[in-house]
This record gives C-alpha cells, sequence and structure tokens, in this order.
C-alpha cells in the first residue's frame, strides 16, 4: 500500500514555469534549462522504482515516497521507505547517464 505517494517536487514545478515565463532569449535560460534537466532526470530515476515496487502485495508492504523526516535539528530526505513486518528498506535511485567504471583494486581493498 503506498502510504505518501510521489510528487513532482516544488523545484521542478518553479524551474518550468519560469522557463515559460521567461522570453526565448533570456541570457539566464540555459542555466535555468540545464538546472532543470538534471532535476527532472533525477525524478526520472525515483519514478524508476515505482514500476517493479508495483508487483508487491499491497496488504504486506507500506510504501513512503519522498519522505522528509527529522533526527533532532536536522532534517534528512529518503527516496523511498518499504516497510514489511519484518525489515524496513531504505530505497536511494540514482539516474546516471553514461558508463560506470568501478575499480577492481578499489573493490578487493574493501574486502578485506
Amino acid at each position: 500500500m503506498i502510504v505518501k505517494k510521489r510528487k513532482v517536487p516544488l523545484a521542478i514545478r518553479k524551474l518550468r514555469a519560469l522557463t515559460y515565463r521567461l522570453p526565448p532569449n533570456h541570457p539566464k535560460l540555459p542555466l535555468i534549462m540545464n538546472d532543470l534537466k538534471k532535476r527532472e532526470a533525477g525524478y526520472k530515476g525515483e519514478c524508476s522504482i515505482d514500476f517493479p515496487l508495483s508487483f508487491l502485495k499491497p496488504k504486506s508492504y507500506f510504501i513512503f515516497h519522498d519522505l522528509r523526516l527529522q533526527d533532532q535539528s536536522r532534517f534528512f530526505q529518503l527516496d523511498t521507505l518499504l516497510i514489511s513486518k519484518k525489515f524496513a528498506l531504505i530505497i536511494e535511485v540514482k539516474n546516471m547517464a553514461g558508463s560506470l567504471y568501478f575499480d577492481p583494486h578499489l573493490i578487493s581493498s574493501f574486502e578485506r
């Protein structure tokens, strides 16, 4: 069961509105569009987990999207929190373009 649904972030909504309001030749428009594309890619990455989660039995799991929690005086954000009777799973999604390279020497140093 999805307890907290995912919404389009406020920053993306503001940037979209700003791009519609600025003239096409505005000097800051390329910077704004670049920021908007990065944020939309991140949001698209977060949404990509929704399909696999849709296969879970709704009555067995609680799903919280885009959760903002407080620890003492600090706040932190979780992309998705999945809770069952037996465990809680924090899911952080990254949407990266290009190739990822994992250094085998660095990985082997963690195994010791």
